[in-house]
């Protein structure tokens, strides 16, 4: 699997631009978990965010425009949690244990 995850996180790098903005979406899914794990890390662990504030980590994060779909994917492998009406964002405390292979 660590093999695997190196492989995976050289493939990675091509899809990101000069400034180290995620320029496509990768269909495969491992590859698309190192690319949200990759906005996950700016989320302070710390703190809770405003859906505004979440989605401009995001759009610094990527160069094209689908900020919702990066949002909801991170909130659907519980990188990040939300109240139901998301009105406020957190960083999950146990992301990093679940993704332990993946860092």
């Amino acid at each position: 699997m660590e093999k695997d995850m190196e492989q995976y996180s050289e493939k990675l790098r091509r899809y990101y631009d000069s400034d180290n903005r995620l320029t496509q979406y990768p269909s495969k899914k491992s590859m698309r978990i190192l690319a949200l794990i990759q906005i996950a890390l700016k989320i302070n662990p710390e703190r809770k965010y405003t859906e505004k504030e979440v989605n401009q980590i995001i759009r610094d994060s990527i160069a094209f425009s689908d900020i919702e779909l990066i949002r909801r994917e991170m909130f659907q492998y519980r990188l990040i949690g939300r109240l139901r009406d998301g009105s406020e964002y957190w960083s999950e405390p146990d992301w990093k244990t679940i993704y332990e292979a993946y860092l």
